[in-house]
């Protein structure tokens, strides 16, 4: 199951289109497009994507250059410029892939699995553990469970107490691969193996699943 959400920025609405059909034949999701770099911003500060595909030359007055200078999340270049003038300017902000028109499938494909590489590395919290602050990847907490005024992190090897709350955690830890099924649960979307309206799986677990979250559960992981 791939839960990976990406944004498109791509003023040529056949190229927007083509691009959507591709990536959700290859497994990924399509949370939003724009033709406009400012609009794109706005967007993807409320969606919260995990990648982001910008054309470089858009409409309106800034470029995708301009917006991937701002991003967090990683990013890739989609352009038909490959000039060394606008290459360095791209490098410059660090993409994870520069891809250049006409792409093919297998191209798209490698480059957005780059950028995932990427969210893997570098996607983390912090928690206190004692006199000590402890670094705990994303990508090794199945989910989340609330024990008084704790919170267990159950691991992929392990499990942890930290002191915090549902919101607190959600406030760290990349919201788009985690998702709030219960009032008590927090769930890793990437470790679901089955789910129901009333439950969801990871390996032996078996976590509730709240008539509050159903719907939104439903159109996360559907």
């Amino acid at each position: 199951m791939n839960s990976i959400r990406i944004y498109i920025l791509e003023d040529e609405i056949i190229t927007q289109e083509l691009l959507k059909e591709t990536l959700e034949v290859l497994g990924y999701k399509v949370c939003g497009m724009a033709t406009n770099a400012e609009i794109a911003l706005k967007e993807i500060e409320e969606l919260q994507p995990d990648i982001a595909i910008l054309d470089i030359r858009v409409e309106g007055l800034e470029t995708g250059i301009w917006l991937g200078n701002q991003l967090e999340i990683p990013f890739i270049y989609l352009t038909a410029f490959n000039d060394v003038e606008t290459i360095k300017k791209a490098i410059n902000t660090k993409p994870t892939s520069y891809l250049v028109k006409p792409f093919n499938n297998n191209e798209l494909f490698i480059a957005v699995e780059l950028a995932i590489s990427k969210i893997k590395k570098t996607a983390q919290i912090i928690v206190k553990d004692r006199d000590k602050n402890i670094k705990i990847l994303e990508e090794d907490i199945m989910f989340a469970k609330k024990e008084d005024h704790y919170l267990a992190l159950h691991l992929v090897d392990s499990k942890r107490l930290i002191r915090a709350s549902i919101h607190d955690f959600l406030k760290q830890v990349n919201s788009s691969s985690f998702l709030q099924v219960h009032r008590s649960y927090v769930v890793n979307k990437n470790y679901i193996s089955a789910f129901n309206s009333k439950e969801i799986t990871i390996n032996n677990y078996k976590i509730p699943l709240s008539k509050t979250y159903v719907k939104e559960v439903f159109d996360e992981i559907s």
